[in-house]
């Protein structure tokens, strides 16, 4: 099945679409954008005053929330075997599930300082991360089908074309960050 007759009213703040024979409609404060996501089969509104992302959320074609973070109370919470887990983070800059590896990952910043914690589905604080030496956390990604972060080396850690955003792909167990690819 197909998400059909994806609608989304920016005057009205309402998202709507058609999947499996029923209508959806969601109504989200202060939403500014809102896609389907075919890879991940979501559907994924971002809100905020300003048209920051404060909050997002990823909704399942039927229309339920899966996964959502919310920079402004400090939540993420998710959906694990039909149960909502949820974590307080404060200073969240980001966070991501990635169900396929069993982890979420937040971003989180405190005096201009970033680092990551990884959870387990069941929300256990598993891991901590500072970004390698040399570099700063800019946002979580994914490459190569994994999970990963990209990092800016500044112009000490730039290639003879001043490039210096990369991937690292972040092994979900050890917290070890390998260098992988430019990022753009």
């Amino acid at each position: 099945m197909t998400v059909e007759k994806f609608i989304w009213d920016t005057d009205k703040q309402t998202v709507s679409w058609e999947y499996g024979g029923k209508s959806i409609q969601k109504t989200f404060v202060n939403a500014h954008f809102a896609f389907i996501n075919t890879q991940g089969n979501f559907i994924c509104v971002e809100a905020g005053n300003d048209y920051s992302q404060d909050q997002i959320y990823h909704l399942s074609f039927d229309g339920e929330p899966i996964f959502t973070f919310d920079k402004v109370n400090g939540k993420v919470s998710w959906l694990y075997q039909d149960q909502r887990v949820e974590i307080d983070c404060q200073n969240i800059v980001e966070a991501q599930l990635y169900s396929g590896q069993g982890v979420v990952i937040v971003m989180m910043e405190q005096n201009q300082n970033r680092k990551l914690q990884v959870f387990t589905l069941e929300g256990v604080l598993s891991l901590e991360k500072a970004p390698p030496q040399g570099y700063s956390f800019v946002n979580l990604s994914t490459s190569k089908n994994q999970p990963s972060v990209v990092c800016d080396g500044g112009k000490d850690l730039a290639d003879v074309y001043g490039r210096s955003r990369w991937h690292f792909a972040i092994n979900t167990q050890t917290g070890d960050m390998t260098k992988e690819n430019l990022a753009y």
